[in-house]
């Protein structure tokens, strides 16, 4: 027995060299961490991070608390679970790495959101994403933007309304994430899915057990979890965490099925028209037909939930975060909450609603908008895999000019490390500074942001949100004033510090914020 047991370990430990070794040689030896779960390890997002040394789980802080200040590239060879990864940093390599050659895709139908919800536009390889993205493509058009300016007006005022701020000198906002959510879900269950409802009615409290508006955020929270945990569980384990997440799940589920179920009703009596709407164009209606037509670009039933569910949550989650960073960002540096009031009269000096025409004068707010997800980007980082054994060139830290290359073997996996790029002090100087003038000329390169994304794959939905972000921060700024509680001494650099880092939430996650919305005096 003892000599099994002991040949059984030598076993587990060869293997585990062997993994380590053939690790380092896909990434060509790159200098970085030795670790027990790699930086994509399903497994290591349920355990505590750090561990022991032997076991030593790097965590999703990684990327930003522990690379290494000299080097745009790191590597994370985990021995014990996890593949290969290597993390790059630069501009530079981001555009390699992002660009429109073949080197680097998507990677292979392995990650979490791939199996959970379907194939889709955000997911697939390239070949099937071009279909995805040719049935998607169509409904992005100016009128889907005039729509989007409109409903969030409507919206505003009714929210305006509904919470009776028109009768308060100023208003709390206890946990401001529910606020700018709330919103953002209902502008993109509108313009996107034709789902309309009020502020007091919203489509964010449709759900039984759980309003959908939370079923979002528990699924984005737990999504290691529901990839991990085998069906029977649910209802074996009587685990509250685990009900939670099974019950976010359903009722999503629910509504989508129930919701694609209906919109075909709808096409088949072909009642899909309306004035105020994107009629038989908008984006739930594209996705539902392509699975009804067939043909070339047909959807199965996977296809059409998967596109479905990532619409809906990309479609509201990068505008709320976005707003959730910035207004608390424009009271702390008032100078430039001072700009956009300016900014705001002078393109409605009579004070009334703006229009999806004053759009592009609003350069002020889209300035403020872009360096807030500079500062807090809605992902942090971007995954690709090497197609085939790939050379790539490496940036020296200082100067950006190519220092050496290394060979990454085909199916290793690179992390465009966002965050890591957005404060990089060679692309944006004084990094942790909320800066919007840095945006003012070229002096800044345009080609070293990637909130949204870079080259083909960059985010289909980039002028939907901007578009809404730009006409709620120009509707709330004329009327309102945003304020943050300092305590006593404090800067507001050491409030950011304290109240916008959320290490639960990974890196540069925002916690809960609140903040005061206080009435502007007439003029």
């Amino acid at each position: 027995m003892l000599q099994a047991t002991i040949a059984l370990l030598s076993l587990f430990a060869a293997s585990r060299i062997h993994k380590l070794w053939s690790g380092l040689k896909a990434v060509d030896h790159v200098s970085g961490i030795r670790c027990a779960f790699g930086a994509r390890s399903s497994l290591g997002l349920l355990l505590p991070t750090r561990l022991s040394w032997l076991f030593y789980n790097p965590g999703s802080s990684y990327i930003w608390e522990k690379q290494r200040k000299d080097m745009d590239i790191v590597s994370v060879i985990p021995w014990l679970h996890g593949g290969p990864v290597v993390i790059v940093s630069s501009m530079e390599m981001m555009q390699q790495v992002l660009g429109y050659s073949d080197d680097f895709d998507k990677p292979l139908p392995r990650t979490p959101g791939s199996s959970l919800f379907g194939a889709n536009v955000a997911m697939l390889q390239k070949e099937p994403w071009k279909k995805h993205r040719r049935v998607l493509n169509p409904a992005f058009s100016k009128k889907l933007y005039l729509l989007v300016w409109k409903e969030s007006t409507r919206m505003f005022r009714d929210m305006v309304d509904a919470e009776a701020w028109d009768k308060q000198q100023s208003v709390d906002i206890p946990l401001l994430s529910d606020l700018t959510s709330k919103f953002a879900l209902n502008i993109v269950a509108s313009c996107a899915f034709d789902f309309h409802s009020t502020w007091s009615d919203s489509i964010a409290s449709a759900g039984n057990e759980m309003t959908l508006q939370k079923c979002l955020k528990v699924i984005l929270d737990n999504i290691a979890v529901r990839f991990l945990a085998p069906t029977w569980a649910y209802s074996v384990f009587p685990f509250g965490a685990l009900k939670r997440v099974d019950t976010a799940f359903s009722t999503i589920f629910g509504f989508m099925r129930t919701q694609i179920a209906l919109r075909r009703e709808k096409i088949v009596s072909e009642d899909v028209t309306s004035e105020d709407t994107q009629g038989k164009n908008t984006i739930f209606h594209n996705i539902v037909r392509a699975n009804m037509d067939g043909g070339k670009f047909a959807f199965d039933e996977k296809e059409v939930i998967g596109n479905t569910f990532v619409m809906l949550f990309a479609g509201h989650e990068t505008t709320a975060r976005t707003l959730n960073s910035l207004l608390p960002l424009l009271a702390l540096y008032e100078g430039e909450q001072d700009k956009i009031y300016q900014e705001i009269e002078q393109v409605l000096p009579d004070g009334r609603d703006p229009t999806f025409e004053d759009f592009e004068s609003f350069t002020q707010i889209r300035k403020c908008i872009q360096e807030a997800m500079r500062l807090y980007p809605p992902v942090v980082a971007l995954v690709r895999e090497a197609m085939h054994d790939v050379q790539l060139d490496v940036t020296n830290k200082v100067t950006g000019e190519k220092d050496h290359s290394v060979v990454l073997k085909k199916g290793t996996q690179v992390i465009v490390n966002i965050l890591g790029i957005h404060y990089n002090p060679r692309h944006f100087p004084d990094p942790e500074t909320f800066k919007p003038s840095r945006w003012d000329d070229d002096s800044t390169s345009s080609d070293a942001f990637g909130a949204f994304g870079q080259g083909p794959r960059a985010c289909i939905g980039r002028k939907f949100s901007l578009t809404e972000a730009t006409c709620f921060v120009a509707m709330l700024l004329r009327d309102w004033r945003v304020e943050v509680d300092l305590t006593e001494g404090e800067s507001p650099q050491q409030w950011q510090r304290r109240v916008m880092t959320d290490k639960a939430n990974g890196p540069r996650g925002l916690g809960p914020i609140s903040v005061r919305f206080v009435k502007r005096k007439p003029q």
